[in-house]
């Protein structure tokens, strides 16, 4: 997190924090897996709920053959069946009873003369439903967005997020080798204190962005990427390479602006941009359910908490304004569609 450089008490405790959030989703991880393994059963294309003893048998065939013909038929008939092997042959079941006396006619039919043109020719109609319906359950599950594929689909780093990353670790390892560096000094927002911020003005318009990459010890940097390679790799696969690049640099200008006004120049690192980061994605998740964005409850959660342990002071030497100016500015701009619909 943002921190001052007296930070040995925060790293210390960030590092318990960093295993047992990792612990903690490892955990929330299996239960969801459960959860949606439970729910692809009861999703299933034949589930057990809608197996024989709800369905109704309306006959028997002598064969797989003449069975799969049958319900070729049926379905260009638009009446859903089943046909499956059982101890009197290919058993052939109605799902619907309001089409039970429909399908014992065509069975009927087909009994006195299985070789009429009309069975076969229902082959070409029944490979057609089958092509539609599978392209419906296609875009169906392209627009539907589950926690377990929402994560997995950002597992991939996009090369925005891995940029930052490399910029944030190539600062940090500087900073560390050459403490008085002046590329490193150039990147804070300001040499000296007060408000005027006295280099901006003479044209080095970085400042006010680059002290996200600035970080004081290897937990505070270790704990910002892990995040940002979570956080940021939804927003960037979600979102698109261009949205997310607009809304880091807008989220680093307002919570380096809010903590600079706040406290003075002397603070670093990434956590302003992933506090607004969070911020977007859980209120455009809300918003907005097929943005695909999803915060889960457990890091949401312990972000939160963390928040508030820094903001009322058990947690010291945090960078309060830059965390709170981040978190409000993310909420916002994750909740204009709805604001848009407001007004």
């Amino acid at each position: 997190m943002n921190g001052s450089l007296n930070g040995a008490l925060a790293g210390r405790i960030l590092d318990r924090a960093a295993t047992n959030r990792l612990f903690l989703e490892s955990e929330m991880a299996k239960k969801t897996n459960r959860l949606l393994r439970f729910f692809c059963y009861l999703s299933a294309a034949n589930p057990p709920w809608l197996q024989p003893n709800n369905m109704r048998l309306i006959g028997h065939l002598e064969n797989e053959s003449s069975a799969k013909t049958l319900g070729d038929y049926l379905v260009s008939l638009n009446i859903r069946n089943l046909v499956e092997p059982d101890a009197g042959g290919w058993a052939v079941w109605i799902y619907s009873e309001d089409q039970i006396e429909a399908g014992r006619q065509a069975l009927s039919h087909y009994l006195e003369n299985p070789n009429d043109s009309k069975f076969q020719r229902a082959r070409e109609t029944a490979a057609a439903v089958s092509r539609r319906e599978e392209r419906e359950k296609a875009e169906y599950n392209r627009r539907i967005h589950t926690p377990d594929r929402i994560w997995v689909s950002s597992n991939s780093i996009g090369p925005i997020t891995l940029t930052l990353m490399g910029i944030s670790v190539g600062v940090t390892l500087l900073s560390f080798l050459r403490p008085e560096s002046a590329i490193v000094n150039a990147l804070f927002m300001s040499d000296y204190a007060g408000r005027s911020l006295p280099e901006v003005h003479h044209g080095q318009i970085w400042r006010l962005f680059t002290p996200i990459f600035i970080h004081f010890d290897f937990l505070h940097i270790l704990f910002n990427m892990l995040m940002l390679r979570d956080l940021g790799s939804l927003v960037e696969n979600r979102r698109g390479p261009r949205v997310y690049l607009w809304l880091v640099a807008v989220l680093a200008l307002g919570s380096n602006l809010g903590q600079y006004y706040y406290s003075g120049p002397e603070f670093g690192g990434m956590s302003g941009v992933l506090y607004g980061l969070l911020g977007y994605i859980w209120l455009r998740g809300q918003v907005d359910p097929d943005s695909g964005l999803f915060v889960s409850p457990m890091t949401l959660g312990i972000m939160l908490v963390w928040f508030f342990l820094c903001l009322v002071g058990i947690i010291p030497g945090v960078a309060n304004a830059c965390h709170a100016a981040g978190l409000v500015l993310g909420m916002i701009i994750g909740a204009l569609p709805a604001l848009r619909r407001m007004f």
